[in-house]
């Protein structure tokens, strides 16, 4: 039989999911129990599980990684939102996670338990310490789970042109990765905007960076909050929502206006042809070199642009 055997896309990207998941799972579980640092255990998962998890399915798969993750250059443009838009986006989420803690039966307890875990990361830590966990939940994190949702997954997804549902499905799938049904809405709409800066780049570093800048300002605004203070009420952050919100979508409209869908052809192979979309589902298909096009629209340099 030959190896690797056709398989579906988007089987294959829920199989990746759920190793991944899996592996995640282990390493938490198994560094909990035999008592590692959180510190530690953040660079164990990442590299160990959400790392290994699609680097192994895309050399059993025969996939190049240069194409399958998307490891290619893109305008500096892109790199100038991704950090433009951290601000607005961080505080547009975590209102949406207050909002969240707001409305549900028992919000102010399940925001003790959110106090109470991060209170260790944020207390008592040395300069070596902070440089251990800025390592793994910034630089690590946006790296690693970067290359697995918006890398192999969402171009596995993506199969014959599907990007909006790829977009979705890859960010919802992070959501639920991260086992924080409060930070579901927040999470997921962070996924939608990383997989779209894929879309419209062409490559997987503008999302990296991006995950990045989150991470660290949200590390960097958590010492100012103070657990004593009184919570903000469902109409501070309604409002907040809402001008952050507003801020982040008029960015965004205007990086959609600015740019177009960058002409990635699927790691998993071509789109299938007219009449024959099964074909469209057989990952191990050869894939044809894809054309860079991380120029933006407004460059004499541009190429046509489509989605593949």
């Amino acid at each position: 039989m030959a190896w690797p055997p056709p398989l579906s896309a988007r089987w294959t990207a829920l199989g990746l999911f759920l190793f991944a998941l899996a592996l995640h799972l282990f390493a938490a579980l198994g560094g909990t129990v035999a008592g590692l640092d959180f510190k530690f255990l953040i660079i164990v998962d990442e590299l160990g599980a959400i790392l290994l998890a699609p680097l192994l399915f895309a050399l059993l798969l025969g996939l190049p990684f240069r194409e399958a993750f998307l490891l290619r250059s893109a305008h500096w443009g892109h790199y100038v939102v991704a950090v433009a838009t951290a601000i607005p986006l961080q505080l547009f989420g975590g209102a949406l996670q207050e909002i969240v803690l707001e409305l549900m039966p028992g919000g102010d307890a399940w925001r003790e338990l959110l106090e109470d875990a991060l209170e260790p990361l944020l207390t008592g830590n040395t300069t070596a310490d902070l440089v251990v966990l800025m390592f793994g939940a910034v630089v690590l994190a946006a790296i690693c789970e970067e290359l697995l949702f918006r890398g192999l997954m969402m171009q596995l997804l993506a199969r014959g042109g599907r990007w909006w549902s790829a977009i979705f499905i890859s960010a919802l799938l992070f959501a639920v990765f991260h086992l924080d049904f409060i930070g579901l809405l927040p999470r997921t709409l962070l996924g939608v905007y990383f997989g779209i800066l894929v879309w419209r780049s062409g490559s997987i570093f503008p999302a990296m960076l991006a995950h990045g800048a989150n991470n660290l300002l949200a590390f960097a605004l958590a010492p100012f909050a103070d657990a004593s203070a009184p919570s903000p009420t469902l109409g501070q952050a309604l409002l907040l929502a809402a001008g952050t919100g507003t801020v982040f979508v008029v960015m965004l409209v205007a990086y959609l206006r600015l740019t177009s869908p960058s002409s990635i052809d699927s790691a998993a192979g071509p789109a299938p042809p007219v009449g024959d979309q099964n074909a469209g589902d057989d990952v191990t298909s050869a894939a044809p070199a894809p054309t860079d096009t991380s120029i933006p629209p407004d460059s004499s340099h541009r190429t046509d642009p489509h989605e593949s």
